[in-house]
């Protein structure tokens, strides 16, 4: 079974098992439904993640805004399909300068959005404002 076959059987685990499922869980399922075809693979693909959590873990620490920010970013190159970092150490200056001021906007504009979901799931109804808003027509076209 391939990752599509597997992404799709987990819409019957969560009509399931839903709403709260346990990572566990989800690694129990995906092995019943054989999605783990070999150790070997298995064991490769843990490596490639130990190694993606490592990459994610080095930092740099910008003197300026005081901010530590991930030093490598990944991303799949879209006619190879692999994924590359890039350091944002070898970045010249003044673009990362830039792209260490959008990030801090956008990083303010996410720890609020997480917030507001964290919230919403621990049952804090944190904004029914934007789910009554859709439904009152309260949203105009952009």
């Amino acid at each position: 079974m391939g990752p599509a076959e597997i992404v799709m059987s987990l819409k019957e685990l969560c009509a399931e098992e839903g709403p709260k499922i346990r990572t566990e869980t989800i690694v129990e399922w995906i092995d019943r439904q054989g999605g783990f075809e070999s150790e070997a693979e298995l064991i490769a693909y843990a490596k490639k993640m130990k190694a993606r959590q490592f990459a994610r873990q080095l930092t740099y620490e910008d003197e300026e805004t005081g901010l530590k920010i991930k030093r490598l970013w990944s991303f799949r190159d879209p006619v190879t399909r692999e994924r590359y970092y890039n350091d944002i150490l070898q970045l010249p200056e003044e673009q990362r300068r830039r792209l260490i001021i959008q990030y801090s906007h956008f990083l303010d504009q996410l720890r609020s959005v997480r917030r507001a979901m964290a919230d919403y799931f621990a049952g804090q109804e944190f904004f029914p404002f934007y789910v009554g808003a859709e439904a009152d027509g309260d949203f105009e076209d952009e």
